[in-house]
């Protein structure tokens, strides 16, 4: 079950989104208000166009930890921790947006499979505070269209 816990943060660091694409419900709920972000539910290529932005940045990783699985037939839920860290050189400055908080994944059992049904991020902190953050964010959804792949 955890397996797909990894899939989600590999397919966001990796830009995998066939990958991200495969392990998501039509629609899947995203909640990430906590952090001033979106929150509603959302068509999976409207979701990934949205994880697109992160192409701005040079590189980022989602760390996972403690996770807690509970399943109740075809459904189940995992809560587990996130630490999620976005790296940009620009020019001489490095910027980095860090968040770490609490992730609860909705998962449901469709054809033998388990699909991602609804994703909520808690914040907790970041650790390079609030102004960071957001300044590198702003930063990388600037540079994003010039670095996506063709």
């Amino acid at each position: 079950m955890t397996e797909i816990l990894y899939k989600w943060c590999t397919s966001i660091d990796t830009r995998d989104w066939a990958g991200m694409r495969s392990i998501l419900t039509e629609p899947v709920k995203i909640d990430y208000s906590s952090n001033g972000s979106i929150a509603g539910d959302l068509a999976v290529d409207t979701w990934i166009d949205r994880l697109k932005g992160l192409h701005g940045f040079d590189r980022t990783l989602h760390m996972v930890s403690n996770p807690v699985v509970t399943v109740n037939g075809d459904a189940a839920t995992c809560v587990s921790y996130v630490n999620a860290m976005h790296f940009l050189k620009d020019g001489d400055r490095e910027l980095g947006a860090y968040a770490c908080g609490i992730y609860t994944h909705e998962l449901v059992r469709v054809n033998g499979s388990w699909k991602i049904r609804a994703a909520t991020f808690d914040l907790a902190g970041r650790h390079s505070g609030s102004a960071a953050f957001d300044e590198a964010f702003v930063r990388a959804r600037a540079l994003a269209p010039s670095r996506m792949p063709a």
